[in-house]
């Protein structure tokens, strides 16, 4: 099974998880309950900051 690294979108606590990415339910963040979740590697500083500004209603991260 892989293991790797999420990000929680909200407050950026990290952790890993383990699975398959397509199938992934990490839960709620432990933080701050928050249930969105990115791989690290995903995400870079802008992307970060930008989904942090953002109201929680709207917060998606878009594939290009």
């Amino acid at each position: 099974m892989e293991s790797f690294r999420i990000e929680c979108l909200s407050c950026g606590s990290r952790r890993s998880a383990a699975g398959s990415v397509r199938h992934l339910d990490p839960g709620e963040c432990q933080r701050c309950g928050y249930v969105g979740w990115a791989q690290v590697a995903d995400l870079n500083e802008m992307a970060r900051r930008m989904l942090r500004e953002r109201p929680i209603d709207r917060r998606r991260l878009r594939a290009v």
